[in-house]
């Protein structure tokens, strides 16, 4: 994998205009202080909370830094793809592993600490009427704003900013976020929600990746946050044997994508290596020349040693 795709979005900051720290900090604290009051405030009703959690941040974002983000949202949508196929995957069996070293440290630490994990979720207790409405609402609506939010505006604006940084430790830093404002997993499962936040933290490094390498695209992420979302509401709407089933082919699939990105670079890397062994330099002036040359492009001297 290369970050020569990911360059555009560095060429396309410094050409269009780009976010002052002032309006940056007033849409993250927008952002936060929206996503939080729902724990704060309570049950707002459904159409209530829509808007206040993501209805006020959108309008916020949108006026501070909505068209930068849009204008990329669409950009290379094969390599989004297959960058958001393979992330997904590469991040997420990552996330496995580290949860496995997790449950193995609270078994060893604080063995009763695991059963906070059957614990419901919160989100899922609903009746399965519902939970079809949520698998359209995870694609038309929590897809698509937490993706803007999140990756468009919080990670995005941090690339935008901080220019001096590694664009993998901005990454790193919106993933954390984008866990945090999670909250109420930490209310509900306690210790337990490590699990949890670590996958949370891993989706988001794979999609905000995505959105790097390809230069800011929205449409791809979201269309994988959506259905990632989706699965969780179809062990309602159907079962939890369909809905973990398809979460687990989803997660197959894009493993395949992630283990063809990796030969693919290694290949690539290896051919890269190949053609420098393969480099010749004239034998009188030093000149990089053709490897079947006879006569330098440089001097034009005929190299003696061809001739052996």
């Amino acid at each position: 994998m290369s970050a020569k795709d990911g360059s555009v979005l560095r060429k396309n900051e410094t050409l269009e205009k780009s976010i002052s720290k002032w309006s940056y900090l007033i849409g993250l604290i927008v952002i936060c202080f929206s996503i939080f009051s729902q724990y704060i405030i309570g049950d707002l009703g459904a159409i209530a909370q829509i808007i206040v959690v993501y209805g006020i941040p959108v309008i916020t974002v949108s006026l501070l830094w909505g068209k930068s983000i849009i204008r990329r949202a669409n950009n290379h949508v094969f390599s989004a793809i297959k960058f958001g196929l393979g992330m997904f995957g590469a991040f997420m069996d990552l996330a496995i592993i580290v949860t496995v070293v997790i449950l193995i440290a609270l078994l060893a630490l604080d063995p009763a600490s695991i059963d906070l994990l059957n614990r419901p979720n919160p989100l899922l207790q609903i009746p399965p009427e519902a939970a079809w409405t949520m698998v359209l609402v995870s694609f038309l609506v929590v897809g698509p704003v937490e993706e803007y939010l999140f990756r468009g505006f919080v990670f995005g604006g941090m690339l935008a900013i901080f220019k001096n940084r590694h664009w993998l430790v901005l990454a790193f830093a919106s993933s954390v976020l984008f866990a945090a404002v999670h909250l109420y997993y930490g209310l509900v499962y306690g210790v337990a929600s490590l699990v949890l936040f670590t996958n949370l933290v891993a989706f988001g490094m794979a999609m905000a990746v995505t959105y790097y390498l390809s230069g800011g695209n929205l449409i791809i992420p979201t269309l994988i946050h959506g259905a990632y979302d989706a699965t969780g509401f179809l062990t309602v709407a159907i079962s939890v044997e369909t809905g973990i089933f398809l979460r687990e082919v989803m997660l197959g699939i894009c493993t395949v994508v992630a283990i063809g990105l990796f030969v693919q670079t290694v290949l690539q890397r290896r051919r890269v290596q190949i053609q420098k062994m393969q480099l010749k330099f004239c034998i009188y002036c030093g000149q990089r020349m053709p490897v079947d040359a006879l006569y330098c492009p440089n001097c034009g001297r005929k190299q003696e040693w061809n001739m052996q």
